[in-house]
């Protein structure tokens, strides 16, 4: 009478296996820990995000193309609800070819969120928000005015990483116009 063999792996077959897998948490442990060793040393670069860069490149926009009163206010202290300060940027512009005086606002009060609205006459006229944003750059980014001898005040940006050390100091100014 012959005996039926039982199913199942040998020993030697779970050896073979265990030491493979070993062989592959090995490798993705040395990877992680070779990135976070990288993530350490190297600081946060917010402008190779796309938000960040979309949001430095229109606020630069929006600074440069003021055209700033001839008493060189361009900054408004309040403004529906907003107060200029370091997390709110309140500034307003003359566009006679576009529908005349704009107040635009820009907020990075909530984390991970800029928003940009425009004012036209007291109506909003547009308003734009960009979501997504590394954490670090909106609870650290700040506004502050500077102003240049002979030229009008202009917009400076400092985002911070969460380390402290700045990743993002931009200067932007006004055009001049004759």
């Amino acid at each position: 009478m012959r005996r039926s063999r039982q199913q199942g792996f040998t020993l030697l077959e779970v050896i073979v296996a265990m030491s493979i897998f070993g062989v592959f948490l090995y490798i993705v442990f040395s990877l992680t820990s070779d990135m976070r060793g990288w993530e350490k040393r190297l600081p946060v670069n917010f402008m190779r995000n796309p938000q960040v860069m979309s949001v430095v490149a229109r606020m630069r926009r929006d600074v440069m193309d003021l055209h700033p009163p001839t008493n060189d206010q361009i900054y408004v202290k309040e403004f529906q609800g907003y107060e200029n300060g370091a997390k709110t940027l309140i500034v307003q512009a003359q566009f006679p070819d576009k529908g005349g005086l704009k107040t635009i606002v820009w907020d990075l009060s909530q984390p991970g969120v800029a928003k940009r609205i425009v004012w036209n006459v007291g109506n909003i006229e547009s308003e734009w928000t960009a979501r997504g944003l590394p954490e670090e750059f909106s609870s650290n980014a700040e506004f502050d005015a500077v102003k240049f001898a002979g030229r009008h005040y202009a917009v400076r940006l400092i985002a911070k990483d969460a380390d402290g050390k700045i990743a993002i100091d931009q200067i932007m100014q006004p055009r001049a116009y004759q």
